[in-house]
Order: structure tokens, then sequence, then C-alpha cells
């Protein structure tokens, strides 16, 4: 399932993993269903996550459009690595906060910033256990 968030990562693209991925990798006891990734925002990064979506996902054609993606909340995407949920607003708010405690974790090649996990359980309690 990370596989995905260390191609991203590997693009160049500014992003950081949370949810069950971070956890995991953090060592704790949970299952990973998918990456959450928190995108920082910016049009450069946006058009770098794109474009490497864009290579990996399973229906490139349903990708939302450049512009839309600026304003998305989140965008879901099905790829042969699983599926990869961009956490867009989170980016355009949290970015900075988030930031500043996540580490670099080496995945494959790549170096993936993975969220604290404080920050990590701190956003499950607040979106994902109230069903948003």
């Amino acid at each position: 399932m990370l596989w995905g968030a260390a191609i991203v990562a590997a693009s160049g693209t500014s992003c950081l993993l949370v949810g069950s991925g971070a956890l995991w990798l953090r060592g704790e006891p949970v299952v990973v269903h998918d990456a959450d990734l928190v995108i920082e925002p910016g049009e450069p990064n946006l058009r770098r996550l794109r474009a490497v979506l864009e290579s990996m996902a399973t229906r490139p054609g349903s990708l939302p459009a450049m512009w839309r993606m600026a304003s998305m909340d989140v965008a879901t995407v099905a790829t042969s690595y699983g599926k990869i949920d961009c956490l867009l607003e989170r980016g355009r708010l949290d970015w900075r906060r988030l930031r500043e405690s996540a580490t670099v974790l080496a995945m494959a090649d790549a170096g993936v910033l993975v969220a604290a996990t404080a920050d990590t359980w701190d956003l499950r309690r607040r979106f994902k256990e109230r069903g948003e």
C-alpha cells in the first residue's frame, strides 16, 4: 500500500504521509488500507503531484483537472499500488504545523516525509473517527 507514497515522494512532490501508513511505519499496531498524503500547497507542487498520479492511476482520465485540484478537500486515486488519498485541504490548513515535527523515513530508494505519531493520532481523532 505504501509504495505509492514512496513513488509520489520520489517524484519531487512535497508531501507527508499521515494515517495508518504513518502509524505503521512508526511501529504502531494498525492495519494499512491506503496511503494518506498531506500535500504541500502551491501550483508547482500540485503540477508534480498530478503528473505522478497520472503515471500511476489505473484510470488516468478520471483524475481531476489541475484547476479543480487546487480547491478540492481530498483527491482519491486508485493506483496499481493501492488507493492514495491526497489530503489537499489539510495541506492548505496544516502543512506548516505538520511539517515541523515530521521526519524522513526510508522506503525503497525514496525518503518519505512521515508525520509525527502524535500529529497522526490527532488527525485521526479529529477526522476519521467522526466519519469525515
